[in-house]
């Protein structure tokens, strides 16, 4: 669960400081854009390298990373419903996942210390 937790969060903050940085040279996005395309990223990373040493704190962290992203993304593109899935899927998803795998291996490795 360790090592799929850190590769989601690896490979996914990749992909979204990869996107981000796409985004600007397709042109100028708006403040609010540039706020959104690099908070997600940039918290998925920090967080991925918390939980490496704090597992709970980070897969907490990702947790609510993920369901405030996911609730930003509602609310900008709520009349695009096919839109929102697959941002979704991408964007919120991944922290979500990754924040759940971190929790579960915190909670089961303490179980095991026991």
């Amino acid at each position: 669960m360790r090592y799929t937790a850190l590769g989601i969060g690896i490979a996914f903050g990749i992909l979204f400081v990869t996107f981000a940085i796409g985004e600007g040279f397709r042109g100028m996005p708006s403040p609010g854009d540039c706020v959104l395309l690099l908070s997600g990223p940039i918290s998925m990373i920090a967080a991925t390298a918390v939980a490496w040493k704090h597992e709970r704190i980070g897969g907490w962290w990702l947790i609510a990373a993920g369901v405030i992203t996911g609730m930003i993304f509602t609310i900008r593109l709520m009349d695009c419903e096919l839109n929102l899935l697959w941002t979704f899927l991408v964007y919120p998803l991944p922290m979500l996942v990754a924040g759940v795998l971190w929790v579960l291996h915190e909670a089961k490795f303490a179980k095991a210390l026991k």
